[in-house]
């Protein structure tokens, strides 16, 4: 297999571009650009495309999720209030019925109080004390009829008064249920709207997730590692485009240009994918290997010791972790040139493999 054979344009684009927006959903912080050339200027303005929609669409989401518990809070408090209604017109009701035959019992006795006077005329009471057989008995019966002539009149008091509550209650079960119907209309107008959201909700889910569905995919089809290219307990970091100030001695300021691998002196160090391995030792990476394949080549650095070399395959063993070169401890620096070109973040597409 020939060294470095080219990525087309537009498809580099695109998986650089899905692997900055799995990188975002990932909480990771995206590197410094790589440099000038067009794919990256073209996969630069395809994530910002791909960014906005997705916040747009997330904001909507956000507001429509709002108004969704809104409306839920507000229908589940709006049937609480119905079925208390509910309970309130079963007590008043049986209030009501109370009252009514109190009101019909005191109608009652008034009623036939008023039949006796009416039977007796107006001046059996006079005629009644005149009959008197001496001044006691006619003081005594001034007394009968004064304190009858009382219980009649508290009796016309009491029946007034039920009548007035009996009205009041009426008025209260009549309110209540105005009330309650207004209530019932009110939650169907929340139910609807509450579906009429949950519907937009869903297409706005689907959207959101199709679209990010479709980056992944898109991913999965294109990535450019098919394997870890440490195999072995480890520990990557993100620091690809950091500055790293160092002393002259030790390289001398400069933006990190990759990712470091951290793993124990030893572990294996495979090739990510199918090319050429050769070797690349230099003073900065002491013991390093480089590995030409479909998607541009890979860099690692501080090897201990080499492996395999020449055509490999995924998996192939390639070299082993070590500290060579301007290293602080065990691990393999490793960088991603796409298309030959300059370094690219490759942390996303480890996250794929690793």
């Amino acid at each position: 297999m020939s060294p470095g054979p080219s990525l087309p344009r537009r498809l580099f684009a695109t998986a650089l571009a899905a692997s900055m927006v799995l990188a975002g959903a990932l909480a990771v912080a995206p590197g410094a650009a790589a440099g000038p050339e067009e794919e990256l200027r073209e996969a630069r303005q395809e994530l910002r495309e791909t960014k906005a929609r997705i916040r747009e669409r997330a904001r909507r989401m956000r507001v429509v999720q709002r108004g969704l518990n809104r409306l839920a809070t507000r229908i589940a408090r709006n049937e609480a209030r119905v079925h208390e209604m509910a309970r309130e017109m079963t007590k008043l009701t049986a209030r009501m019925k109370a009252t009514l035959r109190r009101t019909r019992a005191l109608e009652a006795q008034l009623a036939e109080r008023s039949r006796a006077a009416y039977i007796l005329g107006p001046g059996a009471p006079v005629l009644y004390v005149l009959t008197a057989t001496s001044a006691s008995d006619a003081a005594s019966r001034i007394s009968f009829v004064s304190e009858m002539n009382r219980r009649d009149a508290l009796l016309a008091l009491r029946v007034a008064e039920s009548r007035e509550k009996l009205s009041r209650a009426r008025f209260e079960v009549r309110w209540l249920q105005h009330e309650r119907e207004l209530l019932l209309r009110q939650l169907d107008l929340d139910r609807a709207e509450l579906r009429r959201k949950l519907k937009l909700s869903e297409e706005l889910f689907a959207k959101l997730k199709g679209h990010k569905e479709e980056v992944i995919a898109e991913i999965s089809r294109i990535r450019p590692f098919a394997v870890c290219p440490v195999q072995g307990p480890h520990a990557i970091s993100d620091s690809f485009g950091i500055w790293v100030e160092r002393s002259e001695k030790r390289g001398g300021d400069h933006v990190h240009q990759g990712n470091d691998i951290s793993a124990p002196t030893g572990t294996p160090i495979v090739a990510p994918f199918d090319g050429i391995a050769v070797t690349a030792r230099n003073k900065m990476g002491g013991l390093a290997v480089k590995v030409y394949g479909e998607f541009g080549y890979v860099y690692n650095a501080h090897m201990s010791r080499y492996g395999q070399l020449g055509p490999v395959e995924k998996g192939d063993v390639i070299g082993y972790v070590g500290s060579t070169g301007n290293a602080l401890g065990p691990h393999n620096h490793f960088e991603w040139h796409p298309n030959n070109g300059p370094a690219a973040d490759p942390y996303p597409f480890l996250m794929l493999v690793c």
